[in-house]
């Protein structure tokens, strides 16, 4: 026992981050609120799909009509 050391609290690391890692977790982050956003902006495609899915000539008279 006289060769034992005494006990102490453990230091930890101190964990620093570079420029690339920091970019690694902000760059997807950003991207994917952009996702979300565009998601949410998009006019129903249901909607735009009916109105070229008409023949030609019910475009013309719907726009003759305006």
């Amino acid at each position: 026992m006289e060769h034992a050391k005494p006990v102490g609290p453990v230091e930890p690391e101190k964990i620093t981050f570079d420029v690339v890692e920091i970019a690694g977790l902000v760059v997807p982050l950003i991207f994917a609120v952009m996702t979300i956003v565009l998601i949410m902006l998009n006019p129903d495609p249901a909607g735009t799909v009916s109105a070229e899915s008409k023949p030609p000539s019910e475009r013309l008279e719907q726009i003759h009509r305006r």
